[in-house]
């Protein structure tokens, strides 16, 4: 770790937690901040007066988005009428609603609404789908009712294709107390209405992006969604008052390396709709002269003292972790294993606090390093969400200004000051390639248990090794580092191109090589053709990995 000051106490470095609770209160008050509305506007105008009041520059930016958004939801048992909360993104029921019979998890669901346990992500509605539903509703582990999204589309979709994928059935969400009634209800062959009216536009959206220029050409990349369901007090205006907190801090530093602070829109409403127009409008300059995006969601949480470091790449992963644990300490073994299971990937073998599909995470096939670090509830807690550290209020109504402690929120604003301050003024970047390769050759074990008998995996193995090796001799210069970066990250975390955008949701490094896992129980020409695809892949990740070790090897 490079040796730079870590002050342990917010108000040394004058971080207000008074200045931090009076921007979520501003914000909240708004109430929901759908992207194209009136109440986005008045969000993005505050942000903007906020940002000019600390003699920050920005701009915002205005671009069309494609968004959905629930607009009514209920169900309706008779005479009785339950609160429901839609789905982004599924398809909508007419005004007067869908009757029919429900299907008890589990059953049959042909022609009927089908009841399901849990969220209503875009698996499960297209699996019910698939399987001939006429609708879902899932429901709640709690009394409360949360908002999500189901698209496996990243960003705006650029064809028909893509929105051939959206799922063509309506859903919501109920609370517990209210599941039981309709548990019993299919049990006994009844009939419900959904209501569950819902919508999909494009609209003009906003969103304020600030500069704070450094002394050389290179900067870090900040965010925080401020668009949010319902008031949305820890998900995500508290990340959005860390940023102005920062930009404050920031306004006249004159730090080496500069800063970009962007407030994105459309985080689940538009499938990250924001930071993947960014990702696009912006690409070259990203490329060029980026050195790592550090996301901010789920900080301020009332009750959140577990630091969980994730959506962090193995290059910024030694760094980020000494920073987390010289400010906030390390945490104690039992709330370490607690955030592995709530960070679970699909890997088998890869550490979970790797960058996931989630979090606007539009930039790790641009090749950017990032990191993340998010105030989980600990694991003791009783009003976490099961295995998740997330507070149960999560994308609820319940997500108000009361659930945002200030506090805890100058304390994550520390940790991402003392994380940024080691980017911007460093006198070199705490870049670490070892971990990188490390992380490639825990993925590639996993594929080359699956699939002995590839080749190209045990070829790319060695070049892994060697990677790891040259890591430690190189004499890379900063801009070195984030040519080196931009090789391997795209080939660690996105199969497509470093232009484009994998669908889905699935955590998994090297995504490119995941057929090698199913190869041995395809039909022979599945099988075949699965193997040209692996062929494919592997060549792109060998490409990345022999570039890395040139620039490497130039620098010893």
């Amino acid at each position: 770790m490079p040796d730079i000051s870590l002050p342990t106490d917010p108000a040394s470095v004058g971080i207000s937690p008074e200045r931090l609770h009076e921007a979520v209160a501003a914000l909240c008050a708004l109430g929901r901040k759908l992207p194209g509305s009136a109440a986005e506007r008045a969000a993005c105008d505050i942000i903007a007066r906020r940002l000019a009041a600390c003699g920050v520059a920005h701009e915002v930016h205005e671009f069309e988005a494609f968004i959905g958004w629930p607009v009514r939801s209920e169900l309706v048992l008779g005479e009785r009428r339950l609160a429901a909360a839609g789905v982004a993104f599924a398809a909508g029921t007419p005004e007067d609603g869908l009757v029919a019979p429900l299907a008890a998890p589990g059953s049959d669901p042909r022609g009927r609404i089908l009841l399901s346990e849990g969220l209503p992500r875009y698996d499960a509605l297209r699996a019910a789908e698939r399987a001939g539903a006429l609708g879902l509703v899932a429901i709640s582990g709690g009394e409360q009712r949360h908002y999500v999204q189901a698209t496996p589309i990243w960003g705006a979709p650029t064809g028909p294709g893509d929105l051939a994928l959206l799922p063509g059935i309506p859903a919501a969400q109920v609370a517990r107390t209210d599941g039981a009634a309709l548990r019993a209800l299919a049990e006994a062959g009844g009939t419900v209405r959904l209501i569950a009216e819902a919508r999909r536009a494009w609209v003009t959206a906003r969103m304020p992006v600030a500069e704070i220029p450094g002394r050389e050409d290179f900067f870090v990349l900040l965010g925080a969604h401020y668009c949010t369901w319902q008031d949305g007090a820890t998900d995500n205006l508290a990340g959005v008052a860390l940023l102005l907190e920062l930009a404050r801090l920031y306004a006249e530093a004159r730090p080496r390396y500069g800063l970009r602070i962007a407030f994105w829109t459309g985080h689940e409403q538009g499938a990250y709709a924001g930071s993947s127009w960014y990702a696009d409008r912006f690409w070259n300059a990203l490329h060029d002269r980026a050195i790592a995006y550090l996301n901010v969601d789920i900080v301020g949480v009332r009750g959140g003292t577990t630091k969980a470091l994730r959506n962090t790449t193995g290059e910024l992963a030694r760094y980020a972790e000494a920073v987390l644990a010289a400010t906030a300490g390390t945490l104690p073994a039992a709330e370490r294993d607690f955030v592995a299971r709530a960070l679970r990937r699909q890997d088998r073998d890869v550490d979970p606090r790797r960058s996931a599909r989630n979090s606007d995470q539009s930039f790790c096939g641009i090749g950017l390093s990032g990191a993340q670090v998010s105030s989980f509830l600990p694991a003791a807690s009783s009003e976490h969400l099961p295995e998740s550290g997330l507070a149960w209020w999560w994308q609820t109504d319940q997500d108000t200004l009361e659930r945002c402690d200030a506090a805890v929120l100058a304390e994550d604003t520390l940790i991402y000051r003392n994380l940024v301050e080691g980017l911007v003024n460093a006198p070199a970047l705490p870049f670490d390639f070892a971990t990188t390769a490390e992380d490639m050759l825990a993925s590639l074990a996993e594929y080359r248990d699956a699939a002995p008998d590839v080749g190209e995996l045990a070829a790319l193995a060695a070049l892994a090794e060697r990677l790891r090796a040259a890591a430690g001799t190189a004499r890379l210069s900063d801009a070195g580092k984030l040519r080196v970066a931009r090789q391997l990250n795209p080939v660690l975390y996105h199969a497509r191109s470093a232009f484009e955008y994998d669908p889905g949701r699935a955590s998994r490094l090297l995504p490119g090589l995941a057929p090698a896992l199913a190869l041995a129980g395809m039909p022979a020409d599945e099988a075949r053709m699965a193997r040209v695809a692996l062929r494919r892949q592997a060549n792109r990740v060998e490409h990345a990995l022999r570039r890395a070790l040139e620039l490497m090897d130039a620098a010893r």
